[in-house]
């Protein structure tokens, strides 16, 4: 277990090395790591058994128990623990966003060009 945590855990880039302790990188590894895996256990088992008393608090507006209480008690231990990076301290971390650009292909964009303005043709009536 300690071996999969270590191996598929990301390394620290968002810190200077003056922010670093290296006697927390060990720390973080033997304590932080597996203490946060057994509080996303407790939390996804204590979502799942809540979950009928969500459902009844989501009757009323805003309909957003499910989305806060899987927040606080899946979402957060679980970021700690397998997404933050190896010796940050923050809690709760915050995953920055990944940097994406809107790239449509041609046939999705639509550009509305003007048409030219035609005039009605009134049609010739000849008698015989």
């Amino acid at each position: 277990m300690l071996l999969l945590v270590i191996s598929y855990s990301n390394v620290s880039y968002s810190q200077s090395a003056a922010q670093t302790d290296p006697g927390f990188y060990l720390l973080d590894i033997l304590l932080y790591r597996p203490v946060g895996l057994v509080v996303t256990i407790a939390g996804t088992s204590a979502f799942v058994a809540i979950s009928p008393l969500l459902g009844l608090a989501s009757i009323p507006e805003p309909h957003d128990a499910f989305q806060k209480t899987a927040g606080i008690l899946v979402l957060a231990p679980a970021t700690y623990t397998f997404i933050r990076p190896i010796g940050d301290r923050d809690f709760p971390y915050v995953a920055p966003l990944p940097k994406r650009t809107l790239s449509l292909p041609a046939k999705h964009i639509s550009i509305i060009q003007p048409q030219p303005s035609v005039s009605p043709v009134r049609p010739s009536i000849q008698s015989k």
